[in-house]
């Protein structure tokens, strides 16, 4: 199952950044994406409008919010154009391990919803 993030900014921070990062980032409060760590990546599907891609993000860990950054050679501005997009993240890499993010159901979370669980 996946961790669906609807309707998310797309955002470009300075600064100190993870390695591999665009500068390009969407965030997502820490809560759904607890047992992780700083640099881990984080598998799943970016989609804008029509188009959906496959991405590996890369996580920095918050206390209130975390940041998925999205890699330098995942980022395209002709298709991430409009600055907002739904996210599907289905699977972690802690370490040398992979897991499912939910295993047993998928949750939902935009800015307008808290929280859904199908």
């Amino acid at each position: 199952m996946a961790l669906i993030v609807k309707d998310t900014l797309i955002r470009k921070r300075g600064g100190a950044l993870p390695a591999r990062s665009s500068g390009f980032f969407v965030s997502v409060p820490s809560v759904f994406l607890f047992g992780l760590s700083d640099g881990d990546k984080i598998i799943g599907e970016i989609e804008e409008g029509e188009e959906t891609k496959e991405i590996k993000l890369i996580l920095e860990k918050g206390s209130g919010d975390s940041f998925l950054h999205i890699p330098a050679e995942d980022w395209d501005m002709d298709f991430m154009r409009e600055g907002r997009a739904d996210l599907k993240l289905k699977e972690a890499i802690h370490g040398e391990k992979r897991k499912q993010l939910y295993p047993k159901k998928d949750v939902t979370t935009s800015p307008a919803i808290c929280c859904r669980i199908s």
